[in-house]
């Protein structure tokens, strides 16, 4: 009996690499949709802990007689605000809280300094807070859990991955002195008083869709978590000319000490920078600029998350986008609008 013999052929080493580089390719596809997918989930949840923070704060102003609660995350004294001022454009008063500047009097959305909350709990671990800093803030009862107040972004492991506009809830631009005095005068040059800039009631707020409420802010610093409200310089840098229509245009062009980026936020992830409005509304945004994202890398590794005075986008071009972007959201419609031209 003949048999018949067949012969087996088996892959060319050119057919395995085309084979094996058909099966990376798709992984690196399924790796790169899968990391999308899971970023999305993350900034979708970071959104929804912001938007409760934002509507915690609407709740609590209804309870209040239509007042916010105070970004600063503490007592007042600490930080050496201000209490009464005069002279100011033309001799108007500033009273901050009554003049009562007493850990339990003070409004604080977070109650983060030393001591136990009332249940007998440290609000602070070194320097660190623990749940009796957050619980024994004003907007806990209507935050209603701690989680809420942690990014699912946020890396580091702390309680606190949020900071609140230091522009909103408060009776001057910021009120800790060692910023909001320094633009007062700025300020008055722009015809603006007292009694537009006062931002500690709901109804002061006249573009709440445009207005920060909250933002990431890394802030680690020696005592790793966010102290007080997240503020930028909202004066224009030096060389500035400002739009038409707003009183003394000239003052811009001779602003000086310009301080930029007073608060980095969090650079966790840059594409997927989160935030939300006084109205409730949230909103991610992707930095434009890439070399202020790596500026501001280099800065938080370093453990620095402060005063980064960004250069222009481009030589020749004096413009900031990403600085404008949140500057125009500080408080909008009392804080003149950013819309550069220049000499």
């Amino acid at each position: 009996m003949n048999l018949r013999r067949t012969d087996f052929r088996g892959f060319t080493i050119t057919e395995l690499l085309v084979v094996v580089a058909i099966i990376a390719l798709l992984l690196g596809l399924v790796l790169v949709g899968f990391r999308k997918a899971k970023l999305m989930a993350r900034t979708m949840s970071c959104l929804s802990n912001q938007r409760q923070i934002s509507l915690a704060q609407s709740s609590y102003a209804t309870d209040n007689g239509g007042a916010f609660a105070s970004p600063c995350t503490s007592f007042r004294g600490a930080m050496g605000a201000f209490t009464l001022t005069s002279d100011i454009c033309g001799n108007f008063p500033i009273l901050l809280n009554n003049g009562n500047l007493t850990n339990a009097a003070y409004h604080s959305w977070t109650a983060s300094y030393p001591g136990a909350d009332s249940e007998g709990n440290e609000r602070m671990n070194g320097g660190a807070e623990n749940e009796g800093a957050l619980k024994q803030g004003r907007l806990f009862s209507y935050v209603g859990s701690v989680p809420v107040y942690s990014s699912p972004l946020d890396p580091t492991g702390r309680l606190r991955s949020y900071s609140l506009n230091a522009f909103v809830g408060v009776t001057v631009p910021n009120d800790v002195a060692n910023y909001g005095k320094a633009w007062l005068d700025w300020y008055c040059s722009q015809g603006i008083t007292p009694r537009t800039w006062k931002s500690t009631h709901l109804s002061q707020i006249k573009a709440p869709s445009h207005t920060i409420m909250s933002i990431v802010e890394q802030d680690g610093g020696p005592n790793n978590y966010n102290t007080h409200g997240w503020v930028i310089d909202p004066r224009p840098p030096a060389g500035s000319i400002a739009p038409l229509g707003t009183p003394n245009p000239g003052a811009w062009a001779t602003a000086t000490g310009w301080a930029g980026w007073i608060d980095t936020p969090a650079m966790w992830e840059p594409s997927a920078l989160t935030y939300s409005y006084v109205d409730g509304s949230t909103e991610s945004y992707s930095f434009q600029n890439p070399a202020v994202v790596l500026a501001m890398e280099e800065m938080q590794s370093a453990g620095n998350t402060h005063a980064y005075v960004q250069p222009p986008d481009a030589s020749g071009d004096p413009m900031r986008r990403d600085w404008m972007h949140f500057r125009d959201r500080l408080l909008p419609g009392v804080i003149p609008p950013m819309i550069p031209r220049f000499q």
